[in-house]
């Protein structure tokens, strides 16, 4: 008996040799804001936040020499604990693969459209928090049933290509229950000698929430177009700063009603400008979104605002924002047309 017990102990050693460990990570991101106008009523109220706070593992398990198993399980945080028990852990980007070494991966799950991902974090100083794009703008998604490809980088000398494919899967006659019926795609350049890095992303009927609009959080079929990229001054000899800017149009494609003719165009330009030998970056941020129904303005959203980082390792940070967000229009439950925050908050990254 103790020589069997031996044996197990050893084959399930030898096992666990063989197999790469999982690598916990994850990203704790709370803050202390006072929201003057919340939700452009006439609430003032301070909150404490979790700002899409996460745990998640991943690993890659080789089978080859070229190939491997890739994996990645994720799930937002409630490290406030706003919400109730049912709700402490909410999915994120779960998906399992195959990656060919200098070839690329293939993804299926449920994860950033690779539109989304065309903004990289630089686009955004407000990433996470609640000013961020995706309270103003199309594109911001994560999808389900999808099945995704994206070339390495190395391959094409940093060019990468990148095309998800989303199965509707509604089971009717004339509904999305065909492959691909959604599509979203980009290319995407870097080139860090240079200090440029560039994405063109791409969405065909992919439902995406419209902010600036009628239809407020419905989800509309879109077909949209990104342009998205970032460069280092310090390449030209202006030390610490960069420069990033995006811009999208966005055409709703549903023939349900109004959606039908609904349109957007938005932008975002920023600025990042880490003082020379201190801890210390500030930024700066502009971003407009305006949609149109059957050519008519329908409505804007405007936001401006500043933040400053304090860098405490490579790990951690401190962070300061002040921004506000403007509208051109009011209706009787918020009759404000601007809603302000200011915010302190800690980024813990694991």
């Amino acid at each position: 008996m103790k020589k069997l017990l031996l044996a197990a102990a050893v084959s399930t050693l030898s096992l666990s040799a063989a197999q790469a460990a999982p690598t916990l990570y994850g990203k704790v991101n709370v803050s202390v804001d006072q929201f003057d106008n919340k939700s452009f009523g006439t609430e003032n109220v301070t909150e404490v936040n979790s700002n899409a706070s996460r745990i998640g593992v991943k690993g890659e398990e080789k089978i080859s020499d070229k190939l491997s198993a890739v994996y990645l399980a994720e799930w937002e945080i409630s490290v406030d604990g706003d919400e109730d028990d049912s709700q402490t852990f909410k999915k994120r980007n779960i998906f399992g693969g195959l990656k060919w070494a200098d070839i690329g991966t293939l993804k299926v799950g449920n994860y950033d459209s690779y539109f989304k991902s065309a903004a990289a974090s630089k686009n955004d100083i407000f990433n996470d928090h609640a000013f961020d794009i995706t309270s103003m703008m199309y594109g911001e998604e994560r999808l389900k049933n999808v099945i995704g490809f994206e070339t390495d980088p190395k391959l094409l000398a940093g060019i990468g290509f990148n095309l998800m494919l989303q199965q509707g899967e509604e089971n009717k006659k004339d509904g999305d229950n065909g492959i691909g019926d959604a599509i979203s795609s980009s290319i995407t350049y870097e080139n860090k000698d240079l200090g440029l890095a560039v994405a063109l992303g791409a969405d065909f009927d992919v439902k995406g929430k419209y902010s600036a609009s009628t239809f407020g959080s419905t989800k509309q079929a879109t077909d949209a177009f990104r342009l998205a990229g970032s460069y280092d001054l310090g390449k030209v000899g202006v030390a610490g700063l960069g420069l990033n800017a995006l811009y999208q149009t966005a055409e709703a494609t549903s023939d349900e009603g109004k959606a039908a003719n609904l349109e957007e165009d938005a932008w975002v330009i920023n600025a990042a400008y880490k003082i020379a030998e201190t801890p210390v970056t500030v930024k700066a941020q502009y971003q407009s979104a305006d949609t149109s129904e059957k050519g008519q303005k329908d409505k804007t959203v405007d936001q401006y605002g500043l933040g400053v980082d304090y860098t405490l390792n490579k790990q951690a940070k401190l962070y300061g924002l002040v921004a506000q967000q403007k509208r051109d229009w009011t209706t009787t439950k918020t009759p404000e047309k601007k809603q302000t925050v200011f915010g302190v908050g800690l980024e813990l990254n694991f």
